[in-house]
């Protein structure tokens, strides 16, 4: 379902708003035009630009946590973190359809300016990162990369899909009118309106929630895995194993190569908490992290053997029973939809999870 603006609400919501020109609606126009005559249907969801940095000799060692296998033989970086049509809608003909065969050319071109930025950061001294502009660009980047994964499709369908009813007491301030007015607005292929949301939540949430942090560089004791979901939210503090959000996770982790990591902190000054290097303990519970925040596989060089030494529960499917939705009244309908559509957590119902990674940044 498309956001909207609640009637009484416009200054909150343009408040939280992120103006950058790769949101803007020209540049969008452009990607459209440039679109036109774009091809790809084998599509990246992590770009490769980024798996590159965990290659040796063009190849990148692949794991799927939920198999209990031996890795798979390493891959070139673009055979992997991809998916077929991703970010298109084919007609029956299986050719690529207008309009939307545009969004991949979209984020190919954020993605192009977007790997100066990141080289800058690797190449940057540890510490606290002051670039205004870089951070800017790069919290779209960010943005999109946490919005344009196979898992985060999963939970924007959830949303789209489920009955109006469900979705009517998100929007208090809006009369009856106005609100079935947004939803005939809504596009009818839930497919489709899940690509809208894809950007509109960069937009409307993320790359904001992004840039206020302090961002840091830090060194890591060992290697460092990534992984299909490789923005990493880790609530910290006294927030249950099952809590999952960018707004309020005390830090967020984004591995930059196999031995530096970009961390943003909700709260300055605890990144210098006990220096930027982090020890061989500190260095495992990262990993971990990135494992457990996996969709389905992490990625390493070949010959570290990281991913092996995590064991991690299940991921738990998202969605919800629409046979206990249809009798609960709309409050309740509501709170069980978000709760579908929310990051399920591999932790969540153990009794006696790890604690949050590296605990000085937290305490």
């Amino acid at each position: 379902m498309r956001p909207a603006i609640p009637k009484g609400e416009e200054r909150q919501v343009f408040l939280l708003e992120f103006e950058h020109r790769w949101l803007a609606q020209d540049f969008v126009e452009e990607s459209r035009r440039l679109g036109e005559l774009e091809k790809t249907k084998n599509q990246h969801y992590v770009p490769q630009l980024y798996l590159r940095r965990w290659a040796v000799d063009g190849l990148v060692q692949m794991t799927v946590v939920d198999r209990r296998q031996p890795p798979l033989v390493p891959q070139p970086s673009k055979e992997i973190g991809k998916r077929r049509n991703l970010y298109s809608l084919p007609p029956d003909d299986s050719t690529m359809g207008p309009p939307l065969r545009w969004i991949e050319k979209h984020l190919s071109r954020i993605e192009g300016e977007s790997e100066r930025h990141l080289a800058e950061l690797e190449r940057h001294g540890l510490g606290v990162v002051t670039d205004v502009k870089l951070k800017r660009d790069l919290s779209v980047f960010l943005g999109i990369q946490m919005t344009r994964t196979p898992s985060n499709r999963e939970r924007a369908l959830v949303l789209v899909e489920a009955p109006d009813r469900a979705k009517r007491p998100f929007y208090p301030g809006m009369s009856d009118t106005e609100f079935q007015a947004m939803i005939d607005r809504t596009e009818k292929d839930p497919k489709r309106e899940a690509l809208n949301l894809m950007l509109l939540d960069v937009r409307n949430v993320v790359a904001g929630s992004l840039f206020r942090r302090e961002w840091a560089v830090v060194e890591t004791n060992g290697p460092l895995l990534t992984c299909d979901d490789p923005v990493v939210l880790v609530g910290g503090g006294n927030f249950p194993r099952g809590f999952g959000g960018v707004t309020f996770s005390s830090v967020v982790m984004y591995p930059l190569n196999p031995t530096r990591l970009l961390v943003m902190f909700m709260l300055p000054g605890r990144g210098s908490r006990g220096g930027y290097v982090l020890d061989e303990r500190e260095t495992y519970s990262v990993n971990l992290e990135i494992a457990a925040a996996s969709h389905a596989v992490v990625f390493e060089r070949p010959g570290d053997e990281l991913a092996e030494q995590f064991q991690v529960p299940p991921r738990a499917p998202v969605g919800y029973d629409a046979g206990l939705l249809s009798q609960l009244d709309d409050h309740a309908a509501m709170v069980m939809m978000l709760r579908g559509a929310s990051p399920q957590s591999r932790w969540a119902d153990l009794h006696d999870p790890p604690e949050w990674a590296v605990p000085r940044w937290h305490s």
